[in-house]
């Protein structure tokens, strides 16, 4: 079991810090010591929010009430009063069946193209389990003969939905926004924890662990061989690897003139991998070796939940984050990567999608113009819509959230254990730990966005979770899990507005 903990101590203002450094305990919510002539980085006060609590439907989907055909067209209508109209083009180049679709490989036996814009339709009908069978006329595919298309009822409930095939990420899981007391109890009740034999070979244990992934974004595999190829058996479960520079697999362990300071015995500070790369990692997994050094705790936080939290408190200062670009690069060894990217990435219906935050990998911002005002002063210009001030006041709420002790958990990976997490949400370090005894190696690699999506979208297929309008879901979710961190904030520290004196 990882050796969890909340440490107050290592953390110094608005910068997480070696261990040796000191810090005064009691912090109130977000009320980190900053300089005088810094401005405060503390959130304004949460009121309670009146927007009702929202459940995501999971109500059966209605039943097809009649289907009627016209030129180039099939209508349903259903029990709720809720037409749709489908292109019969559409519905025969969707056609599923063994002769359309190779049942081995699963691709297509035919070009879209090859169908004339308005396939002749002979009939349709409802079957009597729901499903929608149609019988083409003189088909072009099957030679001149009729061919029949059936589509379930599983794929009707998923047309009514507002999905964009080119965005395959059907219905995300609700995730679990954390803090410290939030995640150690999760792990403390035996959630996020799941064996090496288990992850591999019981198909219901592996489900409900990348369900926890999911809805956490931090989980952890325990009982792993000593075998530094294992992070690939475990990675490979969920899919196939990501290249990058670093190779499908790299070492994490000291060693001079390091050309990344995850390769020293530095102390980290929490950031997110490759924020240069395209694409960015999605799942990024470490499995332990070695551990017998003095230090070299890992760190993590929830980005996606520090961004709900300035959302609430202070959302001018969230709107910053979402807004303005933030440059990063990488420049060693032969290789040049640069990119921008905004602290906040939020989508559609408000939803937060993820974080993008790695300080040691920051390439120096644009140049800001500075003019004299009135008083011969030298200010930011007020026409320059781009203010790397106001950015990093923002920033600086950002990271005293994340960094905040009860917000993060500290955990010391023993050999055996593997960590599996989305750097999409989550940012992650390590404390300093002393090379002059012990040995600290750990394995690790990458897994795209695309890959996870593909495993997400088998998890809620499974689940037999509903597909409610998208558009609404997504909007519903934002609210959900913004709530989410209200509520725990409520929990932390009463109802009672939090003074936030300065602002």
């Amino acid at each position: 079991m990882p050796k969890m903990r909340f440490s107050p101590a290592g953390l110094l203002g608005t910068r997480l810090v070696p261990r040796a450094s000191t810090v005064q305990a009691g912090r109130r919510f977000l009320s980190h010591s900053v300089s005088k002539n810094v401005p405060s980085t503390r959130l304004r006060p949460i009121a309670v929010f009146a927007a009702p609590r929202r459940h995501l439907s999971t109500e059966s989907p209605a039943k097809i009430q009649s289907v009627t055909t016209q030129d180039g067209a099939i209508s349903l209508t259903f029990t709720d009063d809720d037409p749709l109209h489908l292109s019969t083009l559409w519905l025969r180049d969707s056609c599923a069946c063994p002769h359309c679709v190779d049942p081995d490989s699963g691709q297509k036996t035919h070009s879209t193209a090859s169908l004339p814009d308005k396939p002749a339709v002979r009939s349709a009908e409802v079957t009597t389990d729901g499903a929608l069978q149609i019988v083409w006329e003189s088909d072009v595919l099957s030679g001149g003969d009729a061919h029949t298309s059936v589509f379930s009822s599983s794929d009707i409930a998923s047309w009514r939905a507002d999905f964009n095939v080119r965005t395959p990420h059907l219905l995300p899981v609700q995730r679990t926004l954390w803090d410290n007391a939030t995640y150690t109890s999760l792990l403390s009740s035996g959630h996020c924890r799941i064996s090496y034999n288990d992850w591999l070979h019981n198909e219901p244990a592996f489900w409900a662990a990348f369900q926890k992934l999911c809805e956490t974004g931090l989980i952890f595999v325990t009982d792993v061989p000593e075998s530094e190829t294992e992070v690939q058996t475990i990675a490979n479960r969920i899919g196939i690897l990501q290249y990058t520079f670093y190779g499908f697999t790299w070492d994490v362990r000291s060693k001079p003139r390091a050309e990344n300071v995850a390769y020293t015995s530095q102390f980290l500070g929490l950031h997110q991998d490759l924020m240069y790369h395209v694409p960015i990692p999605r799942l990024q997994l470490l499995h332990c070796l070695a551990n017998s050094c003095e230090g070299g705790e890992s760190l993590f936080s929830d980005g996606v939940r520090a961004a709900y939290e300035m959302k609430a408190a202070q959302p001018d200062l969230y709107d910053v984050l979402t807004r303005e670009m933030v440059p990063f690069h990488y420049k060693k060894g032969g290789h040049y990567y640069e990119m921008v990217r905004s602290t906040i990435l939020e989508g559609e219906g408000g939803l937060v999608e993820g974080t993008h935050w790695a300080p040691p990998f920051q390439a120096p911002f644009k140049r800001e113009t500075m003019v004299r005002d009135a008083s011969g002063a030298v200010v930011s210009d007020p026409k320059d819509p781009h203010s790397l001030a106001k950015w990093r006041q923002a920033a600086a709420v950002f990271q005293s959230s994340i960094e905040a002790p009860e917000n993060m958990v500290e955990v010391k990976l023993s050999p055996g254990e593997c960590v599996v997490f989305d750097n999409w949400r989550l940012q992650h370090g390590r404390r300093e730990f002393v090379t002059s005894h012990g040995h600290r190696w750990l394995k690790g690699t990458y897994i795209t966005d695309q890959v996870h999506r593909g495993v997400e979208n088998q998890l809620q297929r499974r689940n037999g979770a509903a597909l409610p309008d998208l558009a609404e879901f997504r909007r519903q979710l934002a609210n959900t899990e913004l709530e989410q961190v209200v509520e725990t904030v409520a929990a932390r520290y009463g109802r009672t507005p939090i003074a936030a004196s300065g602002n």
